[in-house]
């Protein structure tokens, strides 16, 4: 039987914290092979470069573009061991189809279950990946026999989600969680926005697809037979779409009682929220929503094509939170071209007017992803395919993050805050993100601990936040270069 490696590309220095939950999508293309293309002997390792001992026919990497540096280093290793083919597919080949590494043989583009189970029936038949075969297979990224770049036709996406057999979580769980108190699912494919920093619909393509509410029932009562969840984790790109399909498949989940002793957790849009939805999250333990609000400012919101988001609606999803009793974690985005000062600070506002619905929160530079807008704003200060340098990272981008931001990340938003400016905004955005995640921290702590109500009163009540928030005021106003009168208190 052929035997075929896979693996998840990423840095050692960021494995723990940007991939530590299990790659749900090695786990579709074994589980689609074995029951479309006749099956295989997989193996799965969390470096990529660990493969080389199971001696694999042939080895498949997924990486995002971040660490695609990362990944050809490894995938140069096998191939320098083994000389088997060595093929790769994610978000970085799917957004970029004009750049492949010659160490990897092939690519696969997009949505990849059918087009991998091709690849391995091609492999069973033939025991080779040949340029004339390739090409009656959709959805690849090939060199040919001149050793140029060429594609095959575009593979068409699933329309029957029902089809696709669940994940072997088996197989990836045993590198990543291994005692499976975090199992992720996915529910749907795909995102009907286009926001100018994200390259979801570039991966999965435009519109969203969902399989029946019933398949995904019972795929959470083998995740509950199969392991021991303390939190399952919706890994949608955007959960609730569809908002009747979300309602309706929190009430089956509540009626089989699959949310007991557990949590889930989702990733929500503010304008995507009601009284409905978030009441149906709050009642199947989705205590914590993970949402967007990327910015307190609606010009920056705008500049994001946030569509259907701005202040108004942010504020109204954070009281929603306070009504149902669910809290938010959330990531706001910085250095966006034409970004000012009062922007900024908006950001910082909004986070510590609203510190009890906070669960946690990330203060992040604005990220150049291929194929999206923001890679085109890029371009104007030389980024292309062959200048990538702080979007592809290198070992030494994660010595000094200060090194790293000031002379390696791409900056779009020179011409309006200086770069010095900048990231005196950024450490003080850190700062209180900090601040979010200890509170949370002893919420939690004094929750479980039975606390007496002295302290349930201090963690819980008002009084607290305005204390906390006063302080961090007067804190953040001590590393303001001036004094910003927007973190004056208003009320």
């Amino acid at each position: 039987m052929v035997k075929i490696g896979l693996s998840l590309a990423c840095y050692p220095q960021t494995d723990e914290t940007w991939s530590y939950i299990p790659p749900l999508g090695l786990g579709y293309l074994a589980s689609y092979a074995n029951a479309y293309a006749g099956g295989a002997d997989f193996v799965v390792e969390r470096r990529p470069a660990d493969l080389i001992e199971h001696k694999p026919d042939f080895a498949g990497l997924t990486f995002v573009t971040f660490n695609y540096s990362y990944a050809v280093r490894e995938a140069r290793k096998i191939k320098d061991a083994l000389g088997c083919p060595v093929i790769c597919g994610g978000p970085h080949v799917s957004t970029m189809p004009t750049l492949l590494d010659p160490v990897f043989d092939l690519a696969v583009i997009g949505e990849g279950e059918e087009t991998f189970a091709d690849l391995v029936r091609l492999w069973k038949d033939r025991g080779a990946f040949r340029p004339e075969d390739l090409r009656k297979i959709p959805g690849l990224l090939f060199h040919n026999e001149e050793g140029e770049l060429e594609r095959s036709l575009q593979r068409e996406l699933f329309k029957d989600l029902d089809r696709i057999p669940f994940p072997d979580r088996d197989l990836v769980h045993q590198k990543w969680a291994t005692d499976g108190s975090l199992v992720s699912i996915m529910t749907s494919r795909g995102c009907p926005y286009n926001c100018s920093f994200c390259s979801t619909i570039h991966h999965w393509g435009r519109g969203f697809r969902c399989p029946s509410n019933e398949y995904v029932v019972r795929e959470i009562e083998e995740i509950r037979r199969r392991f021991t969840p303390k939190e399952i984790l919706i890994y949608d790109d955007l959960f609730v779409v569809d908002k009747k399909r979300v309602v309706d498949l929190c009430r089956m989940i509540h009626e089989r009682g699959l949310h007991e002793g557990l949590e889930f957790r989702c990733f929500v849009r503010p304008n995507l929220l009601d009284d409905r939805v978030v009441e149906a999250l709050a009642s199947v333990n989705n205590h914590v929503l993970n949402i967007g609000f990327e910015s307190g400012s609606n010009e920056m919101l705008d500049r994001l094509n946030k569509r259907g988001c701005n202040i108004e609606v942010n504020h109204k999803a954070l009281e929603l939170g306070r009504k149902h009793g669910v809290r938010y974690s959330s990531c706001f985005i910085m250095g966006i071209p034409g970004e000012r000062r009062e922007d900024i600070l908006a950001n910082f506002e909004f986070v510590m007017s609203n510190t009890d619905v906070f669960d946690n929160v990330s203060f992040a530079p604005l990220q150049i992803l291929p194929a999206t807008e923001v890679w085109q704003w890029a371009k104007k200060i030389g980024v292309d395919e062959n200048h990538m340098r702080g979007i592809v990272l290198e070992p030494d981008d994660f010595d000094d993050e200060r090194d790293f931001l000031m002379n390696k990340w791409p900056y779009l938003n020179g011409d309006v805050i200086p770069l010095e400016e900048f990231y005196v905004y950024y450490m003080i955005g850190k700062r209180l993100e900090k601040m979010i995640n200890d509170m949370t921290v002893l919420r939690k702590k004094a929750q479980q601990a039975d606390a007496p109500p002295s302290m349930e009163y201090i963690t819980s009540q008002i009084p607290i936040t305005s204390i906390v928030k006063e302080k961090a005021r007067r804190r953040l106003r001590t590393l303001m270069p001036t004094e910003p009168s927007l973190l004056h208190d208003k009320s």
